[in-house]
């Protein structure tokens, strides 16, 4: 069963479940045993089917690498506006009406997204070169063929920091950008930048993203600004006739007013940009730069929301 599929399930039997009993009142109900056992089989199915969901689109990000990922558009803004801002009370609801079963899935969350093996995944390739040593004495024409010593050096180097496992775990908490256009693509400055963001990321470059990051809301935003018809300079002209371009920090209001819920998403971005590659030479700028992987993944987690969410607008729904 495909992503659309799967979509189409989780909606019909949400609106079962929200039939029965909307899970945000779970606490004062009190059930037939037969509806308990329904109303928790469509909790664990809903739930187990969004993480396939998500773990799906999380390895084609990976093996793929593309940053877009298309939903048909009623499928899509049923899921963002109706499950996902639900995902906590179902699974406090699940908690409360199937506990075992809710402790299961809690364990079991994420399974199946890319993830590392605890240093396995390195220690295959340690063994391969080895192997690969092997090989080469038992035949030394193949000396020509196969670099074991060079590879050696990859895998060894502090600068290139060979952790496949840490690699692997982080492309699991990546996300793509959800359209509902089947033929849409993301614009190619802010595909490819958001391309290099999610390997920076990958590769623990943190530095890379929060400045990337920003790069990529400034452009974002001044690629969406016409749906909303907000003028990138101000009216005024100085002495010279030119009209002074309005700052990204303006931009962030501007477009709050219709997009409220982002404005503190954007507001975080730019001033994680701004923080790290304007750094003053203080006590608290410089703890702050050993913070500096939490504020990378953040930027990148709420990144991806605020593009989704401009490139998706339309002024009949704004």
């Amino acid at each position: 069963m495909n992503d659309e599929a799967k979509l189409a399930v989780i909606k019909q039997k949400f609106e079962q479940l929200v039939k029965m009993r909307d899970p945000a009142a779970i606490s004062g109900w009190e059930p037939t045993q037969e509806q308990r056992s329904i109303y928790a089989k469509l909790l664990e199915n809903i739930l187990n089917e969004i993480d396939l969901i998500r773990s799906s689109q999380q390895r084609q990000l990976l093996s793929g690498g593309s940053v877009g990922h298309y939903v048909p558009e009623g499928l899509l803004e049923f899921y963002r506006n109706e499950v996902e801002p639900r995902m906590g009370i179902l699974k406090q609801a699940f908690a409360v009406i199937d506990p075992a079963s809710a402790e299961f899935y809690e364990l079991l969350e994420g399974f199946m997204a890319p993830r590392g093996a605890d240093g396995g995944v390195k220690t295959t390739f340690e063994v391969g070169i080895e192997q690969v040593r092997e090989l080469i004495n038992r035949n030394p024409d193949f000396d020509s063929e196969f670099f074991p010593d060079q590879a050696a050096e990859v895998l060894e180097s502090k600068l290139i920091s060979f952790d496949p496992d840490s690699w692997l775990d982080r492309a699991g908490k990546l996300t793509a950008v959800r359209t509902d256009k089947r033929n849409f693509q993301l614009p190619i400055h802010a595909r490819f930048r958001l391309e290099e963001l999610y390997r920076a990321y990958i590769f623990g470059n943190w530095l890379s993203v929060l400045a990337l990051s920003r790069s990529i809301l400034e452009y974002v935003i001044k690629d969406n600004l016409h749906k909303f018809q907000i003028d990138p300079s101000w009216p005024t002209v100085d002495g010279n006739g030119k009209r002074k371009k309005k700052r990204l920090s303006d931009l962030i209001d501007e477009i709050s007013m219709y997009l409220p819920q982002l404005k503190d998403a954007m507001h975080q971005i730019r001033e994680y940009g701004n923080d790290y590659l304007h750094p003053e030479v203080t006590r608290v700028s410089k703890e702050s730069l050993l913070a500096r992987e939490s504020a990378a993944r953040h930027a990148v987690e709420i990144l991806a929301l605020v593009v989704e969410e401009l490139y998706l607008w339309k002024k009949s729904g704004g």
